[in-house]
């Protein structure tokens, strides 16, 4: 795994990031202590970064705050639906069920 990806699985982890209350976060994140806000013009969106290195570059550049809120939707579905899994095989668990291996791969199989 490259060091930028391990940077940003490491701020899901960490839970750098909060909600903007009433705001959905397709629209605007804060991660650390910068907000990073999509806006969305005619036939386009730019995403804009309060961080310093996002402002000497003006809105081209792709810091570690609009990197994050890219792969944020992705992380956050993926973490959901392997949340689920963990909570039905620990309740399997619970109950004494022995599952068949070629279950468990097929669920992680259908996750990919």
């Amino acid at each position: 795994m490259d060091k930028q990806t391990k940077h940003l699985l490491d701020l899901y982890k960490q839970k750098r990031f909060s909600k903007i209350e009433n705001i959905p976060t397709n629209k605007m994140l804060k991660i650390d202590s910068e907000e990073v806000t999509k806006v969305i013009k005619k036939n386009h969106s730019i995403s804009i970064c309060t961080c310093e290195s996002s402002g000497k570059t003006e809105h081209n550049s792709l810091c570690r705050h609009k990197q994050f809120f890219i792969v944020f939707p992705i992380l956050e579905c993926l973490n959901q639906k392997l949340n689920k899994l963990i909570e039905f095989y620990e309740g399997q668990k619970e109950i004494k069920m022995n599952i068949k291996p070629e279950i468990i791969i097929n669920d992680l199989k259908n996750l990919k």
